[in-house]
């Protein structure tokens, strides 16, 4: 059992505290090449607007996702969850 004086509650919600980041959904562009088997003359590129979010900065090392940590998203109706896998 812990002491009276103990912090260990404290700690727990103080590491599990949720701090909120403001981002934007920029505009994003990806192309795609599309080939004719036929006639490689008609080759073409395509481009496509899509949405795009950065996420970078400090917050998220001290929120556990290190440099090259897999990491693995939901996708539900207007929300994103990102995960860092241990």
């Amino acid at each position: 059992m812990a002491e009276q004086h103990s912090t260990l509650g404290r700690r727990v919600t103080k590491s599990r505290a949720c701090h909120e980041r403001n981002l934007k959904v920029r505009k994003g562009n990806i192309s795609r090449m599309i080939k004719d088997p036929d006639h490689s003359h008609f080759d073409r590129t395509i481009y496509d607007t899509v949405p795009w979010i950065n996420i970078q900065g400090q917050w998220l090392l001290k929120a556990g996702f290190e440099i090259n940590t897999p990491i693995k998203v939901r996708v539900m109706d207007g929300c994103l969850v990102l995960t860092a896998e241990s």
